[in-house]
């Protein structure tokens, strides 16, 4: 089998291992979790609150967003979850302000250090969970060059293994964070209370019922707990 990674890899003399610790630990940038604690419990409050929030678009064109706010309108009482105008402008405004760097700056703004080829990640997903979605420990700037190694589209050893290390130095750095959003989970994410929501939109939606299971699997898939 002819891997392309591996050609490149060999060509250029680079071992994975090394591409690993550069990503994982020199490049890519993490809130420090000393000072997210604010913005993680203010998130909380609003949802808990009725205030707005907000989530990614889901389906194409975002034209099933509506059915996950349907859903925490019965889950979480929340009738103001938003769709995120551009699908990642919230969470990029929320990691400019607690990183202090951004890819756009006022000339003035002092405070505020430029970066450039780095893209905003969430690292567990759930990006139509609104716990998640904006949550400040579940988003990073990485470096776009490892894009290409460590995307959605790669396959393969390496990629798992980067992602399996990306993922155990996240949950060492944002344990504490994981745990709060696992109790929140099981309190209001419960599979019989999924079960029971899905219940009472299922009496007054008009939708394809293939299309409705599919939403269902995605939906119990992005409020669960994380591992």
């Amino acid at each position: 089998m002819r891997e392309a990674y591996q050609i490149f890899f060999k060509y250029f003399n680079i071992k994975f291992s090394d591409i690993i610790k550069f990503g994982v630990e020199i490049d890519t940038i993490y809130p420090n979790p000393k000072l997210i604690q604010c913005k993680w419990k203010n998130l909380i409050k609003s949802i808990e609150n009725n205030k707005e929030v907000y989530i990614r678009g889901y389906g194409r064109d975002a034209h099933g967003t509506d059915l996950y706010k349907e859903l925490y309108k019965i889950l979480l009482k929340n009738n103001n979850i938003k769709k995120d105008p551009t699908n990642n402008s919230k969470p990029t405004q929320l990691l400019q302000k607690i990183t202090n760097f951004s890819k756009k700056i006022k000339q003035d703004d002092k405070k505020i250090e430029k970066i450039i080829n780095y893209q905003v990640t969430h690292i567990f997903g759930r990006t139509k969970n609104p716990f998640l979605f904006t949550a400040p420990w579940n988003i990073v700037w990485k470096s776009k060059i490892l894009d290409p190694f460590t995307g959605h589209e790669s396959i393969g050893e390496n990629p798992q293994k980067y992602k399996d290390s990306f993922i155990s130095k996240s949950k060492e750095l944002y344990s504490m964070f994981i745990e709060e959003y696992n109790e929140l989970s099981s309190k209001y994410f419960s599979p019989g209370k999924i079960e029971e929501a899905f219940k009472q939109m299922n009496t007054h939606l008009i939708i394809d019922e293939k299309r409705y299971q599919r939403f269902k699997n995605d939906a119990i898939n992005e409020l669960k707990p994380i591992e």
